[in-house]
């Protein structure tokens, strides 16, 4: 994921999110340093938690908006607007960066000695560990209605995660 926002000067600048949390604000320490009476010295982070990216306002005086909310913490989503002072940020997802990110992965762990039945094992042992998604109310209280003749029901499985660990 991406931050995306306009300098001062105007030019596009791209801000490359990982699992590592980011400041936004004034100071110098910040990740994202914004030339801003309007933004205070350490404005607001985002933070990479349980898969999601969130940002968080830190208690700055003129808030931190997102879609034209202010808002506290926000879990962000693909396209979601982020005021902070007179800057606007776009949230955004490279298309298609989620299988190339996860076939490089891979590649990489190849390339460390991982063969290919190992990484197979381990997607299999992390599938086995996801939760099951619970069944929705609707399904819980109404009775199943009999097949149509012709037609047979699929079996559903729960989603398959897919966790590579890199060798620290």
């Amino acid at each position: 994921m991406k931050l995306r926002y306009s300098k001062q000067d105007g030019a596009s600048k791209d801000f490359e999110l990982g699992e590592r949390s980011i400041t936004i604000g004034r100071s110098p320490d910040a990740d994202i340093i914004l030339l801003d009476e309007k933004v205070s010295r350490v404005h607001c982070g985002i933070r990479w938690w349980d898969g999601e990216f969130y940002i968080k306002d830190l208690k700055s005086k003129n808030g931190t908006f997102v879609n034209g909310r202010r808002v506290e913490v926000a879990k962000l989503n693909a396209s979601d607007i982020i005021k902070v002072g007179s800057y606007t940020f776009t949230f955004d997802q490279p298309a298609g960066a989620g299988a190339e990110t996860a076939l490089r992965e891979i590649s990489d762990e190849m390339d460390l000695g991982k063969g290919y039945s190992t990484l197979l094992k381990e997607i299999v042992e992390d599938s086995n560990e996801a939760p099951k998604p619970a069944k929705p109310a609707a399904e819980l209280q109404t009775p199943a209605a009999p097949p149509k003749p012709g037609l047979r029901k699929l079996p559903t499985r729960p989603p398959l995660r897919i966790n590579i660990k890199r060798p620290e």
